[in-house]
């Protein structure tokens, strides 16, 4: 009965240290994110702006993978600066130029995906200046914004260490039809499962003790 009661003891403790480090990993800014444009609303052809910039003083370098896309996305228009890779592969957006830009001519009438990972050196590097990853929505002219009339859609703050405050990531939309959700990154998909699965595991020997 003693042996019992330890070991029913010890898979609680296990139990309550795992879920709490997946609550603790739940709260913490996550690097991954999945953003979606509706542009059901307007019809023909346009394009998506995808540009990282940093700002005017020396910025910690950072990057942004965008991977995942989804949409009627047609030929590239143009490109500037550090980015590298192509559709409907991925991304990648450095911020050592000035003007980092990827320019796609895209049909209007239908939903747009993508997942975008940040990562580099502002995340454990100190610095006064941050990047922007922004992305706006134009018409077939390229001339006028839609779902935004005054710019981008959707923007990311990449802010670096400064003084005793952490770096961090803050997401934000300018517009209804566009929205932003975090991906949680394959480490914590795993403590997760972990957690489930030690919860299945406890209620699969408490039900199967015999009452006394």
């Amino acid at each position: 009965m003693l042996t019992t009661t330890l070991h029913l003891t010890l898979r609680r403790a296990v139990l309550a240290a795992v879920l709490a480090a997946s609550s603790s990993l739940a709260l913490a800014d996550p690097l991954g994110y999945h953003v979606e444009i509706d542009t059901s609303a307007f019809s023909g052809a346009g394009f998506l702006d995808f540009a990282f910039i940093a700002g005017n003083s020396p910025a910690p370098g950072a990057s942004a993978t965008l991977s995942h896309f989804s949409g009627a996305f047609g030929a590239l228009e143009s490109q500037e600066g550090s980015v590298s890779g192509s559709l409907p592969g991925s991304l990648t957006f450095g911020n050592s130029g000035a003007y980092n830009d990827w320019f796609h001519n895209v049909t209007l009438g239908g939903k747009f995906g993508f997942n975008i990972v940040f990562g580099g050196d502002f995340l454990n590097t100190s610095g006064n200046a941050g990047t922007t990853f922004g992305v706006g929505l134009l018409d077939a002219t390229a001339t006028s914004y839609l779902g935004n009339i005054n710019g981008n859609l959707l923007q990311f703050e990449l802010t670096p260490l400064n003084g005793g405050l952490p770096a961090s990531i803050a997401g934000s939309t300018y517009a209804s039809i566009a929205t932003i959700s975090a991906v949680p990154e394959a480490s914590e998909w795993m403590m997760l499962t972990g957690g489930l699965a030690l919860i299945g595991f406890a209620l699969r020997r408490r039900q199967s003790v015999t009452p006394a």
